[in-house]
């Protein structure tokens, strides 16, 4: 963090203030079961799933025992941000030692402050460097980098809490703008079900969309700052597009290639290669000119609206299952525009197409808006701390 220090804040190392790693298992630990959490269970704060185990049938790794407030930290590859605070836990919560647990002193310091400072995207860059320099076949963290991380915060702890709860009004605001979201695409999925049911897949994706494929930049053309950005398939996640963790290429790059590589805001990418083959993601309102890399399709439709009925019939079980059948490759699968464009759906007459589709837009038109609100409220998050 910066070297120019904000009046009222001080610079502190995190182990002044902070514990790490303060209870694990012991043989008096009183529960035969526990309620597991690993470390890929975690993203950004959201739990995907929890583990009921027995104690004698639990992994190895199931040591570190936490309390509420206390913040968990992956310390292998600290950019797949696999972190959270925990809230209303559970008496026998343990996690793996794959996370180190953070306690802030109650006197020194406020968790849920120490929890959005190290998270902020400047020292999660910060500590990968660290892990990307260790010794260990992997990128890791000890705990002694975590208490030696020199950090910036308010000298009262008042001012810490008051950050915190604002920072915490619009996470709540963020995570109701995802539920949202969800809510929205499980109507467009019953609409979808309802519509296929019962009905032969004697036609093909053929008939509603085409692929575009993407343009080949090349790497030493890619900038750290600029007005266009190229969207690749790491930016895929989701459901949605990230595209602020994208690269920059120069005006120069852009007028030089052809237009139908331009993104649009509302726009429905397809992974067609590696490990992320299949899944899907929708271009959220943005500032930037965005443009196709290869490798990553864009879905164009032939009536309008009806990209969003491909992208629901392309991530239903049956499409899923299709990528997977169709994809070549057993080291880096692949699969091709043409080969998505054959997947079987059924034989609707034009008029449905238009009607079906035009519904889906409707709702899709929301997600699209609460996908820009999200946009906003987490760049609201970024002054917080210094630069």
């Amino acid at each position: 963090m910066t070297d120019k220090i904000p009046k009222g804040w001080k610079k502190v190392k995190l182990g002044e203030i902070v514990v790490t790693n303060p209870e694990n298992i012991g043989k008096n630990y009183p529960y035969k079961e526990i309620v597991y959490l690993d470390t890929g269970s975690i993203t950004r704060g959201k739990i995907d799933a929890l583990q009921i185990v027995k104690l004698t049938d639990a992994p190895s790794r199931a040591k570190r025992l936490v309390k509420n407030e206390d913040i968990i930290y992956s310390t292998v590859r600290p950019i797949q941000r696999h972190y959270g605070f925990i809230t209303n836990s559970p008496k026998n919560l343990v996690v793996s030692t794959g996370f180190v647990v953070i306690r802030a002193k109650q006197e020194k310091a406020d968790s849920k402050f120490i929890y959005y400072l190290l998270t902020y995207d400047e020292i999660v860059d910060y500590l990968d460097v660290i892990a990307e320099g260790s010794t260990s076949a992997y990128p890791s963290l000890r705990p002694k980098d975590i208490e030696n991380l020199e950090i910036e915060i308010p000298e009262s702890l008042e001012e810490q809490k008051a950050i915190a709860a604002v920072l915490s009004s619009l996470d709540d605001k963020i995570d109701l703008l995802h539920r949202q979201n969800k809510t929205l695409e499980a109507m467009a999925e019953t609409l979808y079900e309802n519509w296929i049911s019962g009905l032969e897949f004697n036609s093909t994706l053929r008939d509603i969309i085409y692929i575009q494929n993407g343009f080949a930049f090349k790497s030493k053309t890619f900038k750290d700052s600029g007005y266009h950005k190229v969207i690749k398939i790491k930016n895929i996640s989701g459901g949605i597009v990230d595209i602020d963790s994208t690269d920059f290429v120069s005006e120069d790059i852009i007028s030089k290639i052809d237009k139908r590589f331009k993104i649009d805001t509302g726009d429905v990418l397809f992974a067609m290669t590696g490990a992320k083959i299949g899944k899907m993601g929708i271009i959220p309102p943005t500032e930037y000119s965005l443009w196709l890399n290869q490798r990553v399709g864009l879905i164009k439709e032939k009536h309008y609206g009806s990209r969003f009925l491909a992208y629901l019939h392309l991530k239903s079980d049956f499409g899923k299952d299709y990528i997977e059948n169709t994809a070549t490759g057993s080291a880096q699968p692949n699969v091709s525009g043409t080969g998505i464009e054959n997947c079987d759906f059924p034989k609707f007459k034009i008029q449905e197409i238009k009607e079906y589709s035009y519904q889906l837009k409707l709702l899709f038109d929301k997600v699209i808006f609460n996908l820009g609100q999200i946009r906003t409220l987490e760049k609201m998050r970024i002054p917080y701390f210094p630069n």
